[in-house]
């Protein structure tokens, strides 16, 4: 292909069988892409940053990787990754983990992050949870972030205890990612969450409008979203809105969703868009990319209080996973800028810890926190990346493995590390 460039070698999956293979990360005009290709189901071509070389070697400096020291050889990549594969424990120490506390859901999305296939009903009992939660202080410290995930946690009528069990455990930032529904239709509930333990709601808010909830969720979910935000207020429980972006559906209303976190600060702390990613339940003859600095520019350009260059890669991640900002609101009400994009300095898992209390706690400071995170499936999986994973799966046994590991699928659905635990 003319004007075609390898940066470097990495491996990666099959997106059909996800057999793992030897892949490149190759610049051209357009962008830069991951390419691979299996023996048995041909090759494959996708974009992971829709700007120029210079931009993307930029950023990964930025980001503290040098991209000259990246593998150069297909057997260089393999020599760098020997021992470690999509199926292992992670690497990296967690600068967050979840809690995977059950696989029901009360709803059934046409698009889902976590639901792939037919699966059997799996919901570990507190002693369970309670076990793996033991586990991971002792392995990570009192300073150790919590997350209660799913399928949807709050289909546990018992997710109360489980966060005061965790309380009482020491952990004293217990986050609860959810999709709103119960949280809306009961203020008390949202209450009984705080007085638990619960910190944070991390909240799939999709836009402002009912397009993405329809092409999301099937059904219309907006006022249900704001119900969520102002119980979440009135019970003192912080919320990070989580905007799950899909190219023609609602990549046009970033700025206007950061417009609304502002209206609600200081009870809303944070904005966090995720590229929509094809794993578990997606449509399957649309599959559209918007990569990280899609996302930059369109909130600079949606949004006029911010700018591309107040954002900037993640603390300790791979640099090509995340992107954030911080805002402050003056006087006058106006977001300034509490970051601008520098090279990264050296860092630390406390330190990161510290940041997302500082951040995500419930607190009257209005500050707001503006970032994402591209999550990575089958199609663009980078095992350079995963082996620098900081968001993690506590499993059965007691380990951590990376959440993009864990959740890689199949084009038909199967997993390399199937269950929820």
């Amino acid at each position: 292909m003319e004007g075609r460039k390898v940066l470097y070698f990495t491996r990666s999956v099959c997106p059909v069988c996800l057999r793992e293979l030897g892949a490149a990360v190759t610049a051209e005009k357009q962008g830069i892409f991951l390419e691979k290709s299996c023996p048995e189901h041909g090759d494959f071509r996708v974009p992971i940053w829709a700007e120029n070389e210079e931009n993307y070697r930029d950023w990964l400096r930025c980001g503290g990787l040098d991209p000259d020291t990246l593998p150069r050889t297909p057997e260089e990549a393999e020599r760098r990754l020997a021992g470690f594969s999509f199926t292992d424990r992670a690497h990296a120490r967690p600068a967050t983990a979840a809690l995977m506390t059950t696989n029901r859901c009360n709803l059934r999305c046409p698009v889902c992050f976590t639901r792939a296939g037919r699966e059997t009903p799996r919901e570990p009992s507190a002693g369970e949870l309670r076990e793996r939660l033991i586990a991971y202080r002792e392995a990570e410290g009192p300073d150790a972030p919590l997350e209660l995930c799913g399928g949807e946690p709050t289909a546990r009528e018992d997710l109360c205890e489980i966060a005061s069990m965790a309380r009482g455990l020491g952990f004293s930032y217990l986050q609860l990612n959810t999709n709103g529904l119960r949280l809306a239709q009961s203020g008390e509930y949202c209450r009984e969450l705080r007085e638990a333990g619960v910190t944070t709601v991390y909240l799939g808010f999709d836009g402002l409008s009912e397009k993405p909830y329809l092409a999301k969720y099937g059904r219309e979910m907006l006022a249900v979203k704001k119900t969520a935000v102002e119980h979440c207020a009135e019970a003192g429980l912080a919320v990070v809105l989580v905007m799950c972006v899909m190219p023609g559906e609602n990549d046009g209303e970033l700025g206007a969703v950061v417009a609304y976190a502002k209206a609600h600060m200081p009870a809303v702390r944070g904005v966090y868009f995720q590229p929509i990613s094809y794993f578990g339940v997606y449509p399957a003859d649309r599959m559209p990319r918007i990569t990280i600095p899609d996302l930059i520019r369109r909130l600079a350009e949606q949004n006029p209080e911010l700018r591309a260059e107040d954002f900037g890669p993640g603390a300790l991640e791979h640099p090509q996973c995340s992107f954030q900002a911080c805002y402050a609101a003056d006087r006058a009400g106006a977001l300034r800028p509490l970051t601008k994009r520098s090279g990264r300095g050296p860092s630390d898992i406390a330190r990161v810890r510290a940041s997302v209390r500082a951040s995500w706690l419930p607190s009257k400071a209005k500050l707001l926190t503006v970032g994402g995170m591209a999550f990575q499936d089958a199609w663009n999986a980078d095992l350079l990346r995963v082996a620098r994973c900081t968001v993690q799966i506590l499993q059965r046994d007691g380990t951590l493995v990376p959440l993009c590991g864990k959740y890689l699928s199949g084009a038909g659905g199967e997993r390399l590390l199937p269950g929820i635990d």
